[in-house]
């Protein structure tokens, strides 16, 4: 293949050709030969930026998506650009293209104010080098449904039919989702697709709880999993989607459904947030299930904007921070970070006096409150010279939820 590649958004006539490296790659079933036959009508209409590598003969080799999201951030909603559907043909792959590609979308990305980028990796080392760090974790938890018991039988609790009034929904996931981190600022039409689709053909299926004031308290979206066990038995289990709450009463209504389900399945696997001990809700510790492994990948595009979502701690200080990123170097430097009273401010400096030096991985990680100032001292990227107490105060550890999938 060529040398020559040319990096530049996707056309309409190019999605035809997308989708065929994403069924050698990805094991797609896109009819890509009748496709070819008119790409024009099989175009794709969104928001999505997509960036392709194209040989001398216009023949793509390598794209992906960028989808624009808004999330919250320390009680912020800042804008993220969502990576997803990295292809690459077999052929073309070592050669940088990947690296030609990314570095198109960070200007695209930067130009379109988005202060964040983050991906759900096939390896988690591969785009550690384009500056992206593991942000979340996914901590499971399969329960055996008899733990339920504990907990009563709902008396409000109503399952949610296509066309019924998505507004308590929303604002439970408002309440729930204000104070954590990564969660997706979601415009009706997604609530309107996640929740308005026919339960008995899709098998998830939604439930609402309101309190006995008839308040919305929490909700859970859940679906069957029929898997063969070792000794190739089946077993069912309920996989939670989505559980939100706005008390503790509502979480403990849900669990009190659950219980009801015993006749059918045996056991409840739930994606659950970080900020909540599973081991500590249940009788039988040791019938739980847990695993905790690393999840998607955030990094920082904006310093600057990344920094001013802080919360100012209590009085008044400021902090300097030296900034290395090897991938995206006009990010590296250091950056003044200031507060008095509620209001912090960011900007960078020629200062020479460096409270902290990190890297724009452990930054992101320190922003985003998946990890601290104690838990950062240990990273090799790291070293803190001064002012220790106030970099604590300054990234504390926050509530993240991530649920979504692109």
């Amino acid at each position: 293949m060529s040398a020559s590649i040319n990096i530049r958004p996707l056309r309409p006539e190019d999605h035809v050709q997308y989708r065929g490296i994403r069924n050698l790659v990805l094991w797609g079933t896109d009819d890509v030969r009748e496709q070819m036959k008119d790409p024009l009508a099989h175009a794709v209409c969104n928001d999505n930026v997509y960036i392709g590598a194209f040989d001398e003969g216009s023949i793509l080799q390598s794209a992906m998506a960028v989808e624009p999201y808004t999330i919250r951030m320390n009680g912020q909603d800042v804008k993220m650009g969502g990576i997803a559907s990295v292809v690459t043909r077999p052929e073309a792959r070592g050669m940088g293209i990947i690296r030609k590609i990314f570095d198109a979308a960070f200007r695209i990305m930067l130009e379109n104010g988005q202060t964040f980028s983050y991906l759900f990796p096939f390896s988690h080392r591969y785009y550690h080098k384009f500056g992206y760090e593991v942000c979340s974790f996914n901590n499971h938890a399969t329960i055996p449904v008899n733990q339920f018991g504990a907990y009563p039988f709902p008396k409000n609790f109503k399952q949610h039919e296509p066309d019924d009034d998505i507004a308590p929904f929303m604002e439970i996931y408002r309440t729930f989702t204000t104070s954590r981190n990564l969660s997706f600022v979601r415009d009706e039409k997604a609530w309107q697709n996640m929740l308005n689709r026919d339960p008995y053909k899709n098998h998830e299926f939604t439930y609402l709880n309101r309190d006995e004031n008839g308040n919305a308290n929490a909700y859970v979206l859940y679906c069957p999993v029929n898997k063969e066990g070792a000794a190739g038995a089946p077993w069912h289990r309920v996989s939670i989607k989505e559980l939100c709450w706005t008390t503790p009463s509502g979480l403990h209504d849900i669990f009190g459904f659950f219980a009801k389900l015993s006749p059918e399945y045996d056991s409840v696997e739930w994606k659950l947030p970080c900020d909540i001990n599973v081991h500590a809700l249940f009788p039988d510790v040791a019938s739980i299930g847990y695993t905790r492994n690393g999840g998607g990948m955030n990094r920082i595009l904006d310093v600057v904007s990344a920094l001013s979502t802080l919360s100012a701690p209590c009085g008044s200080g400021n902090l300097n921070l030296q900034i290395t990123d090897a991938f995206w170097p006009g990010n590296s430097g250091t950056y003044t970070v200031e507060w008095e009273g509620s209001k912090l401010a960011a900007c960078k400096t020629n200062s020479s006096n460096v409270d902290m030096a990190t890297g724009i991985e452990t930054l992101t990680q320190l922003v985003t409150g998946s990890l601290t100032t104690e838990e950062c001292i240990y990273k090799k990227d790291t070293k803190i010279y001064s002012n220790h107490a106030q970099l604590l105060n300054l990234f504390p550890k926050q509530k993240l939820h991530m649920t979504e999938a692109f």
